[in-house]
């Protein structure tokens, strides 16, 4: 292997693993036991990713991204949180590889760190999420998407990666 392309690969062990200690160390609300909301938004995103349906780095507060959600979070989610996709939205900027687009007018509220609380106000400020680049490419290729996946999951829901098969495998529709 060319000395150039050896350094790449070593880079992209690097940066995967880097991905990988975020997923695990995800800041999540402990209140009421472990919301699970952030894991569930990234399942989410990685399910679209995966069939194609996120197609460039831009992550829309969409029916079909609200519709994966509440599929994962009937299953996986918790009966003392509100199965609220807004928050985990607007607050995975915390991990540092979520980044926020402000609609026009809004720049400042999403610069300026000002919490956004409800459903209409992040719809409203937000245009939608991005990923690093690194971490969005990682998630294009499948034996990088699936082991993200497996770090995410055996992190947050230690045990359950077969049902976690399963309900990606379901369509998002009820």
């Amino acid at each position: 292997m060319p000395h150039d392309e050896h350094k790449k690969t070593l880079r992209d062990i690097e940066t995967l693993s880097y991905y990988a200690k975020k997923f695990q160390r995800l800041r999540v609300d402990r209140a009421h036991g472990i919301a699970p909301h952030k894991p569930i938004l990234l399942l989410s995103v990685i399910e679209l990713i995966g069939k194609g349906a996120i197609k460039e780095n831009k992550i829309y507060l969409s029916d079909e991204l609200i519709k994966t959600f509440l599929k994962y979070w009937s299953y996986l989610g918790s009966e003392s949180h509100n199965p609220d996709i807004s928050r985990p939205f607007f607050h995975m900027r915390s991990g540092k590889f979520w980044h926020l687009w402000a609609n026009p007018g809004y720049e400042k509220i999403i610069a300026s760190k000002m919490k956004l609380k409800t459903f209409a106000e992040v719809k409203r400020a937000i245009k939608y999420a991005h990923l690093d680049e690194d971490l969005f490419e990682f998630l294009q290729e499948p034996l990088t998407r699936a082991s993200l996946l497996v770090v995410l999951v055996s992190r947050w829901f230690p045990g359950r990666h077969e049902q976690i098969e399963q309900i990606y495998f379901q369509s998002s529709e009820f």
